[in-house]
């Protein structure tokens, strides 16, 4: 079973470094010396959360290939859960885009902060109609993962954001950004859900 994964980790891996290598290297060329760590991290996020969804969207689009790499029984699980998964997947390309645009954003980087305020707003909102849409054709279990990887990320935020204000406050170090606490909540969440996941035993499906 865990050849199985060899082809979806290896594919993903490589997606992600060529994303993140691109992001990188384009920002460093548009701002000079780069967008400072804050903006990048928030970036290379998002980035994450695009290329997540997109695959997820792919995968939907074309069950077939879509059951080599994702996490499925098989093609037929992905046509019965094509508009759940699809969308899903446009929320979770939505949601990276938000966060690439508040990195690109404001003051010294290459987007407007007005066109990056109302770009990241819209898309986020669009997402969450997105997210309701999607939870009409979920089931017991899905809800209940959703639920329990909501609460992991609560809990990720009260410890790493704040015990990072608490040592903020006591002047021991610089303080969140407000793109940190963006990025945090983003972040959090990802890893609650595969988190979740695992603990459920569900990150190994489908035939050996």
């Amino acid at each position: 079973m865990w050849r199985r994964l060899l082809l979806p980790v290896s594919a993903g891996a490589l997606a992600g470094f060529v994303a993140a290598f691109s992001f990188l290297s384009l920002t460093d060329l548009a701002a000079g010396s780069g967008l400072g760590q804050s903006r990048e991290i928030g970036g290379l996020v998002g980035l994450l959360y695009a290329v997540t969804g997109i695959a997820v969207l792919l995968g939907s689009l074309n069950p077939a290939v879509g059951a080599k790499f994702l996490n499925v029984e098989d093609a037929d699980e992905l046509r019965e859960q094509r508009r759940m998964l699809g969308y899903s997947s446009v929320a979770l390309i939505l949601l990276g885009g938000a966060m690439l645009l508040l990195a690109l954003g404001g003051e010294g980087a290459p987007v407007s902060a007005p066109v990056a305020a109302i770009g990241a707003i819209v898309m986020v909102a669009t997402a969450v109609v997105l997210s309701i849409l999607m939870n009409r054709h979920t089931d017991e279990l899905q809800r209940a993962l959703s639920k329990d990887a909501t609460a992991t990320a609560f809990y990720l935020m009260l410890v790493i954001g704040g015990g990072w204000a608490i040592f903020a406050h006591l002047g021991m170090t610089a303080g969140p950004a407000p793109l940190d606490w963006l990025t945090m909540f983003a972040a959090t969440l990802l890893v609650a859900a595969f988190w979740q996941t695992a603990r459920r035993g569900m990150m190994l499906r489908g035939p050996n």
